[in-house]
């Protein structure tokens, strides 16, 4: 088997990752696309959580006096 044929049949093999193949351009346009506006709104989120259950706990606090 020379170098040249052991090259092709790697670029043959099918790669899947959850059924779909990994070289395609659609998936590659999935993997690359930015995300910077979802890590935004995910770190927003949180932080509202994070501050209203503090709020609830300072709430409850100061009216039941525990």
């Amino acid at each position: 088997m020379s170098m040249s044929e052991s090259i092709t049949e790697k670029e043959d093999e099918i790669i899947l990752f959850h059924g779909k193949d990994v070289r395609s351009k659609k998936f590659q346009k999935k993997i690359n696309r930015k995300s910077n506006s979802s890590l935004f709104r995910v770190v927003i989120i949180n932080s509202a959580i994070i501050v209203g259950l503090i709020m609830i706990i300072f709430i409850l606090v100061n009216t039941i006096g525990i």
